[in-house]
C-alpha cells in the first residue's frame, strides 16, 4: 500500500457508498423495531425480566448494527491507511461513539433491572439506563443522515440516493418520539368530548379539567416540533423529491401507533394528509429553489393542516370538548411556534 500523503491524512474524505448506507438503515430498522416492540411490551405489562424476546430483538439489532459499523471502520482503515479516528467514514464517527454508549447503556440497563426491578409506563422512559440507550441509539441511527448532509454533491438527489439519509432521519425522530410517548397527542385525545366529559364526571371539573386543557395544548405544541423540525432540516439541505413530507409524517405516526397496537390508526391518515399538502405546496411553490417565502408558507400551512384535520375528524366522530377559543387557538399557537422555529432553523449555514 502506498503511504497516504500528510494532506490526505488531515482531511476526512472517507465515505461509504449508498449501497452500504442501505445496509446501515436495514440494521437500524431492526434496532428501532426492537425499541418499539419493547415499548409495546412495557405498555402492556408483559415484561418480567431483562431476558425477554423483546430485549432479544432490541439487542440483536444493536449487535448487527455495531458489528457492521465497526467493519466499515476496519475496511476504511485498511484501505486508506488513515489513523483510526480519521478512518471513520464521514457521518459515522459519532455513530461509532454511539455504539460504545449503547453497549455501556445495555450493561447498565441489565444491572438496573436486577437491582431495581422492571419499570412500567412513564417510569421506563425516565430510567437513566434507558436514556443512555436513547443517546447511543440516536447517534447510531442518524449516521446515514449525517453522511448525506455532508455530501456536497447531493443537492437534488433522486429517491434512490436520498432514501438512506431520509430513512435515517425518520427512525431517529422515531426514537425521540418514543421517549416522548407520554406527550403524544393522538394517544390521549384530550380535546375529545368523551374524554372531557369523563374527567368532568369523575373529578367534577374544576382544576383537573383545566389541567387537562393545559396538558392537551402542551402536547400539541411539542408534537408540532417533532413533526416540523425534521421538515425544516430537509428543506434547508436538499431539494426534496416528491413524497418526502408525506412519508415523514406518515412513518413517524405509524411507528408511534405500534405502541398501542394501531388503536389510533386514523392518526396515520391525518398526518399523511397533512404531509401530502406540504409536498404539493413545496413543488407548486418551488420551495426547493431557495424561495424562503415559499418555505415559510409551508412552515405555517403544515401545522394548520395537521391540527385542522385532527380537530375536524374529532368533531365528525366524537365532538370537540374544548371551547372554540381553545381548540382554534391551539392551532394558531402551533402555527406561530412552527414559523418561529423555521426562522431560527433557516439561518445561514448548513451545520
Amino acid at each position: 500500500m502506498q503511504p497516504v500523503p500528510i494532506q490526505a491524512m488531515n482531511t476526512r474524505v472517507v465515505r461509504v457508498s449508498t449501497a452500504k448506507d442501505y445496509w446501515t438503515i436495514l440494521f437500524g430498522i431492526w434496532l428501532i423495531g426492537g425499541i418499539f416492540v419493547d415499548g409495546f411490551a412495557h405498555n402492556h405489562g408483559v415484561v418480567e425480566t431483562f431476558f425477554t424476546p423483546w430485549h432479544a430483538i432490541l439487542y440483536s439489532g444493536f449487535m448487527v448494527s455495531a458489528i457492521w459499523m465497526c467493519w466499515l471502520l476496519y475496511r476504511s482503515k485498511r484501505t486508506t491507511g488513515l489513523p483510526w479516528i480519521k478512518a471513520a467514514p464521514v457521518g459515522y464517527g459519532l455513530g461509532l461513539i454511539g455504539v460504545v454508549i449503547f453497549l455501556l447503556g445495555g450493561l447498565f440497563d441489565m444491572y438496573w433491572h436486577v437491582v431495581f426491578g422492571i419499570e412500567q409506563n412513564t417510569a421506563a422512559l425516565l430510567s437513566p439506563s434507558h436514556l443512555m440507550l436513547l443517546l447511543g441509539g440516536i447517534l447510531i441511527l442518524s449516521s446515514p443522515f449525517r453522511a448525506g448532509w455532508h455530501n456536497e454533491k447531493w443537492t437534488k438527489p433522486s429517491w434512490v440516493e436520498f432514501a438512506p439519509a431520509f430513512l435515517s432521519l425518520v427512525i431517529t425522530v422515531g426514537a425521540v418520539s418514543f421517549f416522548l410517548m407520554y406527550a403524544w397527542t393522538f394517544r390521549y385525545n384530550l380535546p375529545a368530548a368523551a374524554v372531557v366529559d369523563w374527567y368532568v364526571s369523575h373529578f367534577n371539573g374544576g382544576i383537573v379539567s383545566e389541567s387537562n386543557e393545559m396538558r392537551g395544548l402542551t402536547y400539541i405544541l411539542l408534537d408540532t416540533l417533532i413533526y416540523m423540525y425534521p421538515v425544516f432540516l430537509l428543506m434547508k439541505r436538499w431539494q426534496l423529491p416528491f413524497g418526502a413530507m408525506t412519508l415523514l409524517f406518515a412513518m413517524i405516526t405509524t411507528m408511534m401507533n405500534v405502541l398501542d397496537g394501531f388503536v389510533y390508526y386514523q392518526s396515520i391518515i391525518i398526518a399523511g394528509a397533512a404531509g401530502l399538502l406540504g409536498d404539493l405546496l413545496y413543488h407548486y411553490l418551488k420551495a426547493g429553489e431557495g424561495r424562503m417565502w415559499a418555505q415559510r408558507i409551508i412552515a405555517g400551512a403544515l401545522p394548520v393542516a395537521l391540527w385542522g384535520f385532527y380537530f375536524g375528524y374529532m368533531n365528525a366522530v366524537d365532538g370537540i370538548g374544548w371551547s372554540a377559543e381553545l381548540w382554534s387557538g391551539s392551532i394558531v399557537e402551533a402555527t406561530l411556534l412552527s414559523l418561529g422555529v423555521h426562522f431560527l432553523s433557516a439561518s445561514k449555514g448548513k451545520g
